[in-house]
């Protein structure tokens, strides 16, 4: 069967080209070539994934599925292979990189952003600059790209500050009693109602609320393909379908689906309900979906992910019900282009600052002027000595506003006169908080 056209644009392939040195070869994959070299090699990119986060071999239906989902996204998917490896391995890369684009909502506007994943470098070839190499290329591709921002999630905690990723939000864990003790303040009441549905059949539903949950959500970023499938009962890190998942979804008063959680009930000592995806697109919802939960009968406790501020906590009688039992950060933000990036993201008094950002890697790095009113800012190039100095990471750490200027200024990573700081923090702090749901 001849091979569909690569969707990786050819200015991508410039900044991502296929080179090999005296023991290792560089290269990006194509996704659409079904050659026999090439499948074994894109078997061998996978098998290399799940082994770099501890997972099973793949089965030939999950190796379909990841093909299929991987071609929905565009994903560009880049290997280190070792040209010497002895015989044992040659189709499995060393090291694996991919990035693929969805859209970032930075409070004031949607902006592209560019999503890392998959990263993986083998034992066997730790501290040789791999990923380093991998990195600087592929966001040298991103700046080429006219990509504002990128994003990734982070299984280590000091790995992608020197790149300049800063961690912008944070999900809250929780485990909430769900006896006699839950009780609502007001119990939500709009003519809206929640029914069950099927998973296989529920998903038109679910990618609409979260459509409108992107919208109008700081912090919300487009989901890959693979949701589709998981969604629907197909459980990836299992590699089966999972006959244990739920759908429920709440019909708003217009008679459209504004809100849904996915979950599956866990026995043993305690039948607990663990949620695995709760997407609203208004307060309502949000509350009549956990009042949802709250009614399953035989479950005393309810287990699952919620926003770092979690209005939850402030609509029940008694807020010790509900417990964080970990408030991991979450979604990872890199500026790429200054101006783009400060111009979404919302303002908040009236007035003008200059920013130096420094920025080792020189792709943010520079003076500008933000000058906000009503809410949105324009943001220029200037020669102008700055007001306030900080790095590319701490601007990623305060994009989406899950962290404040004061807090930063106190930690030392924003520096600049007390006026100019106070000036700062009226422009730059205020509400919502961000919330980001989406995994990759």
């Amino acid at each position: 069967m001849p091979s569909a056209p690569n969707p990786v644009d050819s200015g991508i392939r410039g900044w991502l080209a296929d080179e090999v040195t005296d023991d290792l070869s560089f290269a990006t994959l194509d996704l659409h070539d079904e050659s026999p070299a090439n499948t074994a090699r894109l078997d061998g990119w996978l098998d290399a994934i799940l082994r770099g986060f501890h997972q099973g071999r793949p089965t030939d239906e999950f190796r379909a599925k990841w093909l299929r989902v991987a071609r929905a996204d565009g994903a560009v998917n880049r290997g280190v292979w070792d040209t010497n490896p002895l015989g044992l391995s040659n189709d499995v890369p060393v090291a694996t990189f991919a990035h693929l684009t969805k859209t970032l909502n930075a409070g004031a506007a949607q902006v592209e952003a560019w999503m890392i994943t998959d990263v993986t470098v083998a034992p066997t070839h730790r501290r040789r600059g791999l990923m380093r190499r991998l990195m600087t290329e592929n966001l040298d591709a991103a700046v080429a790209a006219g990509v504002p921002v990128a994003v990734l999630t982070a299984s280590e905690g000091s790995i992608y500050q020197r790149f300049g990723f800063g961690p912008a939000t944070r999900e809250a864990r929780l485990r909430v009693d769900t006896s006699s003790r839950f009780r609502l303040r007001s119990v939500p009441d709009d003519g809206g109602r929640v029914v069950m549905a099927d998973p296989v059949e529920s998903w038109p539903a679910l990618s609409g609320v979260f459509d409108r949950h992107h919208d109008v959500t700081r912090g919300a970023l487009g989901r890959p393909a693979y949701y589709e499938d998981w969604l629907r009962g197909y459980d990836w890190d299992e590699q089966s379908e999972s006959r244990k998942q739920r759908v429920a979804v709440r019909i708003g008063p217009d008679g459209r689906a504004d809100g849904y959680v996915v979950y599956e009930i866990k026995s043993g000592d305690e039948v607990e309900v663990k949620v695995h995806d709760l997407v609203s697109a208004t307060p309502t919802a949000y509350l009549s979906l956990w009042q949802f939960l709250a009614d399953i009968d035989l479950a005393r406790v309810v287990v699952g992910p919620a926003p770092a501020v979690d209005p939850l906590a402030l609509a029940l009688v008694d807020h010790r019900v509900r417990r964080v039992t970990s408030m991991p950060d979450h979604l990872w933000v890199r500026i790429l282009d200054a101006p783009a990036a400060l111009e979404a993201r919302p303002w908040f008094a009236d007035g003008s600052l200059t920013l130096r950002v420094e920025d080792p890697l020189d792709h943010a790095d520079g003076v500008v002027r933000v000058t906000a009113r009503d809410g949105r800012a324009s943001v220029t190039a200037t020669t102008d000595e700055p007001d306030v100095t900080l790095d590319v990471e701490t601007l990623g750490t305060l994009y989406l506003g899950d962290v404040t200027v004061d807090a930063m200024a106190r930690a030392g990573r924003v520096t600049g006169n007390d006026e100019s700081l106070g000036r700062f923090a009226a422009l730059a702090d205020g509400s919502p908080s961000p919330h980001c749901n989406t995994h990759f």
